[in-house]
């Protein structure tokens, strides 16, 4: 393992309506040991990933900040233990047809 301090981030601000800290930078969705997906306005952070030799993905999602957080934290595990089970039984039917 290497610790490497983060990059700088690009913002001096965050976005509006987003109460997070600029650092949101840092949060990024590793994918494997060799990529990973880095918002795409943060230069310095993805400079940063691509000297240390990953293969960085640019992701426009900073628009989506005020929502809950970076990449990583809006991110859910695909496989999960145990058996398929629906969460929402007492659905009232297509609400997409209102």
């Amino acid at each position: 393992w290497q610790i490497v301090d983060a990059a700088m981030p690009a913002h001096k601000e965050p976005p509006p309506l987003c109460y997070s800290s600029v650092w949101l930078s840092m949060n990024c969705l590793v994918l494997d040991h060799k990529t990973v997906i880095v918002e795409a306005s943060e230069v310095n952070q993805m400079e940063q990933m691509d000297k240390l030799g990953m293969n960085v993905i640019p992701m426009p999602f900073r628009d989506a900040y005020a929502f809950g957080g970076g990449l990583h934290c809006s991110t859910a595990d695909v496989y999960r233990e145990g058996t398929c089970e629906d969460y929402f039984p007492n659905q009232t039917g297509d609400i997409t047809r209102v």
